[in-house]
């Protein structure tokens, strides 16, 4: 499966936490992890406007450390149903693994990405291969591409799904049917 994303840019700056910077933290508290509650709240401690402005398919460019602080999976499970792409100088590993998990395809150390574009500029972005041209005004980059091992955990949709996928190619390892507790 190949990874490439034609959206809208979303720009954000240096240090966005994951809580009360992507999603609120109540969010995480309540466990909520429906998408459709979620997306109206992304952002919105820091760009109130952002829910009414995102589609499907839009990219979110940040600098350093993006998703920092405890790695809660909100922020990215609204994300990912929105079917974002993400272009980031740095990401925590914990933080990176939770955003596989929902099945959030993610570039790292993408050096400069916050110059590439502004917000509202159209991005392509080739995931398997790092490159990222700006169709609105025509600069590109290149940037480290997504690792195989992540390119599978994505195509299947994240680590559920890969989960699924492996017991469908391995049945004689599953479980029995689950027994209802009484």
């Amino acid at each position: 499966m190949q990874f490439r994303k034609r959206g809208t840019c979303h720009v954000f700056g240096e240090d966005i936490p994951l809580d009360e910077g992507v999603m609120a933290f109540k969010f995480a508290i309540e466990r909520v992890m429906d998408p459709k509650l979620l997306i109206p709240h992304l952002f919105e401690q820091i760009d109130a406007d952002f829910a009414a402005r995102v589609k499907q398919g839009d990219i979110i460019v940040a600098g350093r450390n993006f998703g920092h602080g405890k790695p809660h999976i909100q922020g990215f499970i609204a994300l990912a149903a929105l079917e974002a792409g993400v272009l980031c100088q740095s990401m925590p590993h914990k933080s990176l693994r939770r955003a596989m998990a929902a099945g959030l395809p993610v570039l790292t150390g993408c050096t400069g990405c916050t110059q590439l574009a502004t917000n509202g500029d159209v991005l392509d972005v080739d995931f398997d291969s790092g490159e990222a041209r700006n169709i609105t005004t025509g600069a590109s980059a290149r940037f480290p591409p997504l690792p195989s091992i992540l390119r599978d955990i994505l195509a299947n949709g994240g680590s559920a799904g890969s989960l699924r996928a492996w017991l469908q190619a391995h049945p004689e390892l599953a479980a029995g049917p689950v027994v209802p507790a009484a």
